[in-house]
C-alpha cells in the first residue's frame, strides 16, 4: 500500500482548489460567442461592369446605391423625394438656384465626414469626365460651397435638379481622399478610376466593398457607422438588414430557379417566368411583383444595308408578334410597348405601337426593292442566359422568315455584345444587324431614353448609330424647357418620338412589370425595390429572419 503524507495532500488540494476558481473565472468572463452574420445571396444574370461611381452607366447600378449616397432619394410611385446625404433643400424663385442642407453626421467608409465640398469635387468629377451618365447634369452651371455643410447649385436654365439629383447614375457623393489614396494629382486623374476600378471604394453608403470580381461576384459588408442605422423611423433602413449582401453572376434563368429551389442563392433576379404561379403557392418563397421603368427594345443597326433603308426597318417592325412575345417570353408578365418610353412615365404616350401585320410588312418590303425577302443573313443578338430574350428572339426569327428573311441568333455575353457594338460606328458591317436590349432610366425624364439610345453624339448606347439633327435639337430644347415650361418640353419630347416612330431606328418590344422570389426569410423585398432602379435590390430595408 502505497501512503502519501498530509503534506502532499494538503498541496493537492491547493492546486485543486485553485485550478478551479481558475477555470471558474475563464468561464465566468471568457467573451461571448460572435453572432451570425445574416447573409443574403442575390443572383444577378449579367456581369458588373465599372466600379466608378462617376462613370458606370451600365449594370453595377446594381451594387452602387448600396455602397455610394445621393443627396436625395426618390420614389417615382408615391412622386415623392426622401432625404438622402441632404436633409432638406430649397430652390429660388426662378428656379436657376438650388439650396442642399446637408445632414452632419454622415461619414465616408474612410471616416471623412460628408461635407458640400465632397459633394462639389464629386460632382465636379463627373461633368468634368463627361462620361456616362453626365450629360443630365448638362443644367449645372457652377457648383457653391456655402459652408461645410450648405452647397449652392446654379443652372443655366431651370431644371427638375431634386430629380437630377435622385439619378441612380452620375450624382454619387464620395471621399475627396480618392486622388490621395490613387497617387494622383486631382480628381480626374486616370489613377482614380483605375484605383475604383481595383475594387475600391470611398462611399458613405450602408455597405463597404470588400470583393470586386465583377465576372462572378461581388460582396458587400455593412458599415455600421452609416448614418441611417442609427437615425430611427429611417424608411430606407432596416434593423434586421443582411450583414453581408452577395451579388452572384449566375448567366441562365433555369440555373437560377435551382439555385432558389436549393437554398444556394436567396434571391433570384429571372427564373423562367412560367414557374412564377408555383413559386407563388408555396409559403417557402415569397413573389414580389412590383411596376418597372426597365422596359426591352429592337435596335437596328441604321449604317448598314439593308437596314439603313428606312421602309425595311418598318416592315420589320410591322412583322414582330408583340403579343405572342409577351404571352412566351413574360408569361404575361409585361405590356405590349408603345413607343421607346415606358408606361406610367411622364413623357409616355399610347399612339406609338406597331400594329403586327405580315401583309403590310410584305408591301414596304416590296416597296424597299425586296418583294422575295432579304438575300443576306440577319445577325441578331441578346445577352446569354436571358430566357427572356432567348424567347423573343426566337418569335422574331420566326416571324421574319415568313418574310423572306433570314435571322442568325447569336447569344453572347454582355461583354461580347458590348465589344461587337462598339464597331459600329468605326465599321457599321463589322457590328450586328439587330440588337435586344434593356433600358432603364438614369433621370427620371424622358431625355434618359432618348439621349441615352438615339442622340448622335452619344457613341456609348446609340447602339443604333441613328443620326438626325433635327430629333437631336428637339430633345435638347425639350429637356432645357422641363422645369420652367413642362407642357412645352412634353410636346416637344412628342414631336422627337413622331421622328423616332416615322425612321425605327429601334422597336419597344415590351414595358416590363418587375417581379423577383425570394426564400421566405426575406421580408421587405416589396419595398427594396423602386422602379427607377430596376435591377438593385436596396439591401439596408430587407428584414431579414432568422
Amino acid at each position: 500500500m502505497i501512503k502519501i503524507s498530509k503534506r502532499i495532500l494538503a498541496l493537492f488540494l491547493i492546486i485543486l482548489v485553485v485550478a478551479i476558481a481558475i477555470a471558474s473565472i475563464v468561464f465566468i468572463y471568457r467573451s461571448p460567442p460572435s453572432p451570425v452574420k445574416k447573409i443574403v445571396i442575390y443572383a444577378s444574370l449579367s456581369e458588373m461592369t465599372t466600379a466608378d461611381p462617376s462613370t458606370e452607366f451600365s449594370n453595377s447600378i446594381l451594387w452602387l446605391p448600396l455602397v455610394y449616397e445621393t443627396l436625395l432619394w426618390y420614389n417615382p410611385i408615391k412622386e415623392e423625394f426622401i432625404p438622402g446625404l441632404a436633409v432638406n433643400y430649397t430652390v429660388s424663385s426662378d428656379g436657376l438656384i438650388w439650396t442642399f442642407y446637408l445632414r452632419r453626421n454622415a461619414v465616408f467608409h474612410d471616416g471623412t465626414p460628408v461635407t458640400a465640398h465632397a459633394v462639389k469635387a464629386s460632382i465636379e468629377r463627373t461633368i468634368t469626365l463627361g462620361q456616362g451618365a453626365a450629360y443630365i447634369l448638362e443644367p449645372v452651371e457652377r457648383i457653391e460651397v456655402v459652408d461645410d455643410y450648405t452647397v449652392k447649385f446654379y443652372l443655366k436654365h431651370p431644371a427638375p435638379l431634386n430629380k437630377i439629383l435622385a439619378s441612380p447614375y452620375a450624382v454619387y457623393i464620395f471621399s475627396p481622399r480618392v486622388a490621395e489614396y490613387a497617387g494622383a494629382q486631382n480628381l480626374t486623374d486616370p489613377k482614380v478610376a483605375e484605383w475604383f476600378n481595383k475594387g475600391n471604394d470611398a462611399g458613405s453608403g450602408p455597405y463597404r466593398l470588400v470583393k470586386w470580381d465583377p465576372e462572378n461576384e461581388v460582396i458587400l459588408e455593412k458599415f455600421t457607422d452609416w448614418w441611417g442605422w442609427k437615425e430611427a423611423g429611417y424608411p430606407l433602413a432596416s434593423p434586421n438588414a443582411p450583414d453581408v449582401f452577395i451579388v452572384k453572376i449566375i448567366k441562365d434563368a433555369v440555373t437560377q430557379e435551382k439555385m432558389l429551389r436549393a437554398g444556394q442563392i436567396d434571391i433570384a433576379q429571372y427564373v423562367p417566368p412560367e414557374v412564377v404561379e408555383d413559386f407563388e403557392k408555396d409559403p417557402n418563397y415569397v413573389v414580389v411583383k412590383t411596376p418597372s421603368f426597365q422596359n426591352l427594345l429592337l435596335l437596328f443597326n441604321t449604317k448598314k444595308p439593308p437596314l439603313d433603308n428606312p421602309l425595311v426597318r418598318r416592315a420589320i417592325a410591322h412583322a414582330i408578334p408583340y403579343d405572342d412575345i409577351v404571352k412566351a417570353a413574360r408569361a404575361g408578365l409585361a405590356r405590349v410597348a408603345s413607343g421607346v418610353i415606358p408606361y406610367g412615365m411622364w413623357g409616355h404616350f399610347e399612339n406609338f405601337r406597331y400594329e403586327y401585320n405580315l401583309t403590310l410588312a410584305r408591301q414596304l418590303l416590296a416597296e424597299a426593292g425586296y418583294p422575295a425577302g432579304i438575300n443576306r443573313t440577319l445577325i441578331l443578338v441578346y445577352t446569354a442566359g436571358d430566357i427572356y430574350e432567348q424567347r423573343t428572339s426566337e418569335l422574331i426569327r420566326s416571324s421574319l422568315a415568313q418574310l423572306g428573311i433570314t435571322v442568325e441568333i447569336r447569344p453572347l455575353s454582355w461583354e461580347e455584345q458590348w465589344a461587337l457594338a462598339q464597331k459600329g460606328w468605326e465599321d457599321p458591317n463589322a457590328a450586328q444587324d439587330l440588337f435586344i436590349f434593356y433600358w432603364w432610366p438614369d433621370v427620371l425624364s424622358p431625355i434618359t431614353y432618348l439621349y441615352g439610345m438615339f442622340h448622335s453624339e452619344n457613341k456609348v448606347f446609340n447602339l443604333c448609330y441613328y443620326e438626325n439633327k433635327e430629333f437631336d435639337n428637339l430633345i435638347m430644347e425639350a429637356y432645357s424647357l422641363e422645369g420652367a415650361n413642362p407642357d412645352k418640353a412634353l410636346e416637344l419630347y412628342r414631336r422627337a418620338q413622331e421622328i423616332l416612330y416615322r425612321d425605327v431606328p429601334a422597336v419597344g418590344l415590351w414595358d416590363m412589370v418587375d417581379f423577383r422570389i425570394a426564400r421566405s426569410k426575406i421580408g421587405n423585398l416589396d419595398k427594396a425595390i423602386n422602379p427607377a432602379i430596376p435591377t438593385a435590390i436596396l439591401a439596408q430595408v430587407l428584414d431579414v429572419k432568422g
